[in-house]
């Protein structure tokens, strides 16, 4: 009976540990199942990154501060799931994977966004009114209509889903309004008309540049209610 007692006292002694490793494995099928979107949130920060960088995002204190919260987020997470060796490490580590490194992103892209809409709005919405004006001069290659066309697409791409799909739309958007605007800055001569819509199109038009010719165009296509005035 003593050996009985014997093998069960050694036998307790060595449940703990066999319960630890138990709950460590159980952790680590959960962290293999919730780490199975790695790739498609990896995919994302180098979505949100590149965007950035295309639209000068980063600039001001607070966008600097949301990327660098996004990126400090990823690193520690990275390095928590790198180095836990207990089931306790491992779970606070699956469980910032799937909290707090989604919400750090989610705030950045709302932020990225932001600043993508910002610069559509200063380098899109212009081509809608251009586009009307160039229709109406029967420019060729119906440069108006796809002035028009880009303008309208370029307002429109904040709202595309996936930031890697939004990425690849903004940076076709570029290449065709940089295509464009050569196309227009071309077509268009170089008269006082001329000089005025193309000052139009790039946002630096001045009421100095409506005389009296330019005033008459204007009429004549009946464009003096399409157009308003900022202040710089």
């Amino acid at each position: 009976m003593s050996d009985v007692l014997v093998e069960a006292e050694e036998l307790l002694k060595e449940l703990p540990d066999a319960v630890d490793r138990r709950k460590l494995g159980d952790q680590l099928r959960k962290a293999v199942i919730a780490l199975g979107t790695a790739d498609r949130q990896i995919a994302r920060i180098a979505a949100l990154l590149e965007l950035s960088r295309i639209v000068g995002f980063g600039e001001t204190v607070d966008q600097h501060a949301a990327l660098e919260d996004m990126k400090e987020c990823a690193i520690d997470i990275g390095a928590a799931l790198e180095e836990a060796d207990n089931e306790k490490q491992l779970r606070l580590a699956v469980y910032e994977y799937e909290n707090s490194l989604p919400r750090a992103l989610s705030a950045l892209e709302r932020a990225v966004r932001e600043r993508w809409r910002l610069v559509a709005l200063a380098r899109f919405q212009s081509l809608i009114g251009i586009g009307k004006l160039l229709t109406s001069m029967n420019v060729s290659n119906n440069l108006g209509s796809r002035l028009e066309d880009c303008g309208r697409r370029g307002m429109a791409a904040s709202s595309i889903g996936a930031a890697a799909d939004l990425v690849t739309n903004v940076k076709g958007l570029l290449a065709e309004l940089d295509t464009l605007q050569q196309e227009r800055a071309a077509e268009i001569s170089d008269d006082d008309v001329g000089i005025f819509i193309n000052a139009l199109a790039e946002n630096r038009a001045t009421l100095a540049m409506v005389n009296s010719k330019v005033h008459e165009w204007l009429k004549e296509h009946s464009a003096l209610e399409r157009l308003g005035i900022s202040l710089r």
